[in-house]
This record gives structure tokens, C-alpha cells and sequence, in this order.
């Protein structure tokens, strides 16, 4: 079975040995995603909707350099560090963007930090390319 592994370029991808994205077969699995601007800097600091909508831009490129898109995302999993209503809100508005027309199985869970202290939210996503 091929195997495709797909990077974001991001730097600490080779510090850390793993890529935005594997495909396997008809799987794909998308790495946590931050919210980076172009540069690899923190997206939109203190905006947990802004930084959910960057990250799943950053996730719906890397499944599409996949061969799949957002109708194939099956699960998500995304970790904030705050759960206000205000940033469920924030965040559940973002996602329901994305996926508003096939939504996916999904957990919203709070952690103490992320990898940089201006990360509010980092989202993983699973999809089958049917």
C-alpha cells in the first residue's frame, strides 16, 4: 500500500519528524494544525474564531494536496485552550463553516497549552476518500 506523506513546510516538522498529513490508501490523517501565517508566526493572537478558521484552511489545503477535500473529513478533534462559551462559540462557528454540509464526528476538548502561548486552538482531522 503507498503510503504519501505530505509536509506544511512548517520548520519544526523535521525537528520533530512528522508531516501536516498522511495518506494511506483511501485514509487520510491530518496532523494538529495551529493557526501560522505564512511566515510560521502565531495567526491572529487572542482570536480563538480567526485562528480556528486559519487552522482549517491550513487542514483543508493539506487534504486537498491529498486527494481529498473537507466532504471526505469523517472526524475532528479539536483542543482549546479555554472553554468559555464565548470560545465554544467561537470555535463551533468556524467548524461549522467548513463543514457545515458534511459535518463530521467531532470532540472539542480543553488543554492546558498549546506548543506557543498565542495558540488557542489546534485541530486534527481524519477523513475517508470514498
Amino acid at each position: 500500500m503507498t503510503v504519501q506523506r505530505i509536509t506544511s513546510g512548517a520548520p519544526w516538522e523535521d525537528k520533530v519528524g512528522y508531516r501536516r498529513a498522511v495518506r494511506v490508501g483511501n485514509q487520510v490523517f491530518v496532523a494538529g494544525t495551529v493557526a501560522v501565517d505564512a511566515d510560521g508566526q502565531p495567526f491572529a493572537p487572542g482570536d480563538v474564531g480567526a485562528q480556528t478558521a486559519r487552522a482549517l484552511e491550513i487542514i483543508k489545503a493539506a487534504l486537498e494536496e491529498a486527494g481529498a477535500g473537507v466532504e471526505h473529513v469523517v472526524r475532528t478533534r479539536v483542543f482549546t485552550t479555554d472553554m468559555h462559551p464565548d470560545t465554544q462559540a467561537a470555535v463551533g462557528a468556524a467548524h461549522l463553516d467548513v463543514f457545515r454540509d458534511h459535518p463530521p464526528a467531532s470532540t472539542m476538548l480543553a488543554v492546558n497549552a498549546l506548543a506557543h502561548p498565542a495558540f488557542l486552538v489546534e485541530i486534527e482531522a481524519d477523513a475517508v476518500i470514498s
